[in-house]
């Protein structure tokens, strides 16, 4: 049904109108929302047939206690609910875990403790540890972090020829505009397979 869902990665700012487009995906948006865009190094977001149906970004605007030295952290993670248990979550989570280690920045992600299925998966996965558990605002959060073995499958990957990918599915389906809006800086990302074959190269996360 999902066969024209599109990967775009940006590793630039954000303008106000492709913001307010991004917005319509997230429940909440209040300062602490912005604060997280305004502070991104990169932005992945997942469209069909040009619709944006999820999103997610690499920021450094981080108020969770970690005890990691320079990181960054994987937010903002937003998912359609019609688009949900499709692996979506799994694959641009990937996505900014690479671009976090290429860039030499420690990732690191906060899960709440009220959110079960999300901090399950990360307590399977090899590629993360849970650092430590705090209280923000009354709510039990988990902080994890990317293990040694997270690297070692970036080391792994191929590294791509841009910055700026379109990664799309076998289909032909409508491109997704890269967000970029000047030449690129950051780290070049390796480029996964086609989105209905990456179940068995990308980990699970």
């Amino acid at each position: 049904m999902f066969e024209n869902l599109n990967f775009s990665l940006s590793p630039l700012c954000v303008l106000p109108e492709q913001r307010e487009e991004l917005a319509q995906l997230y429940p909440v948006i209040d300062q602490r929302w912005h604060q997280k865009f305004d502070r991104l190094s990169l932005l992945v977001t997942v469209r069909d047939r040009g619709t944006l149906v999820a999103a997610g970004l690499v920021h450094d605007s981080i108020v969770a206690p970690t005890d990691s030295m320079n990181a960054v952290e994987l937010g903002c993670m937003a998912v359609r609910p019609e688009y949900r248990r499709l692996g979506i979550r799994q694959h641009v989570t990937s996505l900014r875990l690479e671009h976090a280690v290429r860039s030499g920045k420690t990732p690191i992600i906060v899960i709440d403790a009220q959110n079960p299925a999300s901090w399950a998966f990360y307590e399977r996965s090899e590629l993360w540890e849970r650092e430590r558990s705090f209280e923000q605002e009354g709510r039990l959060k988990f902080i994890y972090r990317a293990t040694q073995a997270a690297w070692e499958w970036v080391e792994n990957l191929p590294q791509a020829s841009e910055d700026c990918l379109d990664i799309s599915t076998a289909l032909p389906s409508i491109p997704a505009p890269c967000f970029a809006t000047a030449p690129a800086t950051q780290p070049m990302l390796g480029v996964p397979l086609p989105f209905g074959e990456q179940v068995s190269a990308l980990p699970m996360l």
